[in-house]
């Protein structure tokens, strides 16, 4: 029987750690290691941690490995764009409106596409599906990423998630995706 893992996104921002513009990728992925350490290692409730990878806007992936819980998304060859751009696809969103999206942390098209989705849903009675796609939209124009939930969700148990962990929504330009594993043991 294997460890209980949930593994969660943090979407984070070259803007919150107090770096030069112009760091590189080994520069950046060691400032957000020693944070997501910091934040969650050696807590009495918080269980074991483990880094997956990071991934960040101008950069490829940086995938951690070996690994004990396979990657969600950050993996070889998959850059933050193309993450964002699957996730997307999972909740049905066209391609070209997520990719304008993800280019200009602009939502007012997925926004819009999302509701008229719920509405339908409603109106089929589909109340699951409207409920999943409420919680993506509620704060997505805060988050200007399809997919990301707000910190409120966050849970170190319970679904694997991604979720906004800046300290403000910079825009487009140096987001950063540190995918982490916590291992409750088993």
């Amino acid at each position: 029987m294997g460890n209980d893992c949930r593994t969660k996104g943090l979407l984070l921002d070259e803007a919150d750690f107090a770096l030069p513009r112009d760091c590189d990728l080994e520069t950046l992925v060691t400032a957000v290691c020693d944070f997501c350490e910091a934040e969650f290692a050696n807590e009495f409730d918080h269980p074991a941690l483990e880094i997956n990878g990071v991934c960040a806007e101008g950069f490829g992936p940086e995938p951690a490995g070996p690994y004990t819980v396979k990657p969600l998304w950050v993996k070889p060859e998959v850059e933050f764009r193309d993450i964002f751009l699957a996730i997307a696809a999972g909740l049905n969103i066209p391609e070209d409106m997520a990719g304008e999206a993800i280019r200009t942390g602009c939502v007012d098209g997925l926004e819009s596409h999302l509701s008229d989705r719920i509405k339908a849903h409603l109106q089929a009675q589909e109340y699951h599906a409207a409920q999943e796609l409420i919680t993506f939209v509620s704060d997505l124009k805060r988050i200007g990423l399809p997919g990301v939930l707000s910190p409120s969700h966050f849970e170190t148990r319970g679904e694997d998630m991604i979720v906004d962990y800046r300290n403000s929504n910079y825009g487009p330009g140096r987001r950063i995706l540190a995918e982490i594993v916590f291992d409750w043991g088993q």
